[in-house]
């Protein structure tokens, strides 16, 4: 962390006060977007815009999950490679479709009231809480009888689930994207190491040992496995519709309170929702521990090996609000931000095309340093990283600090 800050103050003036200084200076004349009617006007029909975005991404969330529980039912009727290769595609494209609403998820959590944010929160927990513990769920390596598809005193419904989920840590999740991501991978500590199809076969016939201790057929783990990824999958469809619902009720409200606020409030609003699903998602979550030597809890997902692709989809979020998401007259979120800030376009775009760029090689390249060179080296790239990320976050916060200021 010493190395990424010394890294992060590199050019930086050791006067005491004077970058703060300059920086107050040029935010404090940026022109309020109020006193520009075509511009505010532009603002609230883009806030339109999006708002039509978000409900359009939770859409096609819905339909992709639908979409991956039709094929976990094909893959348990005829349990082989090919079947289980294709709900392994499925689970990669639901779970980037779920990640390119990030940024919508961020966003509602600050235009929702403080109940309804509470509650997204609690749904998102079940949804997608990573890290895992995954031997809290199924075997690994060690442990062949570990989690809960061994544990027969657990019932595996959706009620039993729901109350093993996070009972005594939040790292023991029964639910969500990454349970069903090890359920279909397994631990795959190296690619190519995957769980076999027959893991998912039906047993109907008991042992002698198992009829003399009372088990049943249904008891048995293939059974209780096959049970756990139907029942997960589920779990996830219905938990998103929560979600939905939970937005579809206030975006109500929020389109209503829209006229009531003034242009920099909205404006700040989306830049916050940007900013802080950076941060989260990014630095604190992954990023920070890295930097740390913790190359277990800061990978979202390790058994598909495919935290790249959700770093991508989160970042397409914040590109597709910026660049693509449009008024009727071609207006971008990108324009205004441009009118508010003269170095926004070339100081932000040159860290953003690079910070996609570092994050994407990162994550599609890590793995645990074996001598201090290759540790040095990792550290070199995660510092870099960061330090492209800040830059790229410290030119939104910028912006909505002179925003703030206006108000």
């Amino acid at each position: 962390m010493a190395c990424c800050l010394a890294l992060t103050g590199c050019g930086e003036s050791e006067e005491p006060g004077t970058p703060l200084e300059e920086e107050t200076v040029i935010i404090a004349l940026m022109p309020s977007i109020d006193a520009n009617p075509q511009l505010a006007m532009r603002l609230r029909e883009l806030v339109d815009v999006y708002l039509l975005q978000i409900e359009i991404d939770f859409d096609e969330v819905d339909s992709n999950l639908m979409g991956l529980g039709l094929l976990i039912d094909d893959f348990l009727a005829a349990p082989n490679t090919e079947t289980m290769t294709a709900v392994r595609i499925a689970w990669l494209n639901a779970h980037s479709t779920y990640e390119l609403t990030a940024l919508h998820r961020y966003f509602a959590g600050l235009a929702l009231p403080e109940p309804e944010s509470l509650a997204l929160f609690q749904i998102q927990y079940r949804l997608n809480h990573w890290p895992i513990l995954p031997g809290y769920i199924d075997y690994v390596e060690g442990y062949p009888v570990s989690g809960i598809v061994h544990d027969i005193t657990v019932t595996i419904d959706g009620p039993g689930l729901q109350e093993q989920h996070g009972t005594f840590d939040l790292a023991e999740a029964a639910l969500g994207f990454h349970v069903l991501e090890f359920l279909l991978w397994g631990e795959n500590k190296e690619m190519g190491r995957l769980r076999p199809p027959s893991d998912y076969d039906s047993s109907s016939v008991l042992s002698a040992l198992q009829q003399e201790s009372g088990l049943t057929t249904s008891q048995l783990s293939n059974n209780r496995r096959r049970e756990y990824l139907r029942i997960g999958s589920q779990a996830l469809v219905d938990d998103f519709r929560s979600l939905q619902r939970l937005w579809a009720n206030g975006s109500v409200s929020f389109r209503e309170r829209v006229d009531s606020l003034q242009s920099n409030e909205i404006l700040s609003l989306l830049v916050e929702a940007s900013t802080t699903m950076l941060t989260e998602e990014m630095l604190v979550s992954s990023l920070y521990p890295l930097l740390n030597g913790d190359y277990s809890d800061s990978i979202q997902s390790p058994y598909s090996h495919s935290t790249q692709n959700a770093i991508s989809a989160q970042l397409f979020g914040v590109e597709r609000l910026l660049l693509e998401t449009r008024t009727s007259a071609g207006a971008t979120l990108d324009s205004i931000l441009v009118k508010l800030s003269a170095d926004f376009e070339e100081l932000f775009y040159q860290n953003f095309d690079a910070s996609k760029e570092c994050l994407v090689l990162l994550y599609s390249t890590l793995v645990p340093p074996q001598d201090p060179a290759a540790a040095l080296q990792s550290e070199f790239e995660i510092v870099e990283c960061i330090n492209l990320l800040s830059n790229m976050i410290d030119h939104l916060e910028q912006t909505k600090f002179g925003l703030t200021r206006e108000m």
